[in-house]
């Protein structure tokens, strides 16, 4: 009796030995090999060769073979290149699209940024995956890694280039303005100063345009009346400090001349949210009262 339960003892312990053992090869079982192939290292490196010069290639290397094995492979790997190629491909759209002369200097600075984000992140991601890969496939991760520091370095060099462009003709643009004022077509120094989209500073475009001539109020005036329903966006109130600031400073500030920014002033509040530049246009518009005042008492002074 005792054998007999001995033995199923000794058969039950062998039981959960084998059972045990079974789990743990299980567990402890060499996952899938993450594989990394030549083609397809080379198909990202195809992909950072697109911007060459200033220009962005519209040609996309031609996709694998679908049924090729490392396209259809799940392997850790393969996913990481896979977010690799997505990532470069955004890149090449964003720098296309900063290229556009139509987008904003805000939309390019953002842009700028993300760009920026983009390619550190992408230098991380090689940077670990070397780590996690095979000794015999980090020289194809060093090539991919070479290929994107190139790419970084011709993004950096183009971009230079491109707001050096940018710069040179946003002043052309300013410059431009500042002539259409002058010459009192006032229609198109406002098309010109909406497509600057604010870069171009209310109070700096009044120094420019006035340059010592008072008989330019007028038209300045005309301009500022243009803008009066964007005026919290552009500003507006920036300028007529700055006019009144020039005049009175070379004593041009006569009595026509300030009776045209007065009138110019009225309701010019209700185009406003911010409360300081509500302040800042009532501010001016007391001082003008004051100023026409005081040709009033000057006249009637000199009658006496």
């Amino acid at each position: 009796m005792c054998k007999g339960v001995l033995f199923c003892v000794v058969l039950l312990v062998l039981v959960d030995s084998y059972a045990s053992l079974r789990v743990k090869r299980q567990f402890f079982a060499p996952s899938e090999e993450c594989v990394i192939s030549h083609t397809d290292i080379d198909e990202l490196v195809q992909l950072t060769k697109l911007i060459e010069g200033r220009k962005s290639s519209r040609k996309r290397p031609l996709n694998r073979n679908p049924s090729s094995p490392t396209q259809t492979t799940t392997d850790e790997c393969s996913r990481k290149l896979g977010e690799f190629k997505v990532s470069i491909q955004d890149v090449l759209t964003r720098y296309s699209s900063m290229q556009k002369p139509s987008i904003s200097a805000n939309q390019y600075e953002l842009l700028k940024a993300q760009q920026e984000s983009e390619l550190t992140d992408l230098m991380r991601r090689v940077d670990n995956l070397e780590r996690e890969v095979e000794q015999r496939f980090r020289a194809e991760i060093e090539r991919l890694r070479n290929s994107l520091q190139q790419l970084k370095r011709r993004l950096n060099d183009n971009l230079r280039l491109l707001e050096q462009e940018r710069e040179a003709g946003r002043k052309a643009q300013e410059a431009l303005c500042v002539e259409y004022i002058q010459g009192g077509n006032i229609e198109e120094a406002a098309r010109i100063y909406r497509a600057l989209n604010g870069t171009y500073d209310m109070a700096r475009l009044t120094n420019d345009t006035y340059q010592m001539d008072a008989d330019v109020v007028g038209s300045l005036v005309d301009f500022f009346v243009a803008l009066q329903e964007d005026g919290q966006t552009f500003g507006t109130i920036g300028g007529y400090e700055m006019l009144y600031k020039l005049l009175e400073r070379n004593n041009q500030l006569n009595r026509e001349r300030s009776r045209i920014i007065f009138h110019s002033l009225v309701g010019l509040e209700h185009f406003y949210s911010d409360p300081l530049d509500i302040g800042r246009v009532e501010t001016m518009r007391v001082k003008m009262i004051n100023k026409l005042q005081s040709f009033v008492k000057g006249k009637v002074a000199g009658r006496r």
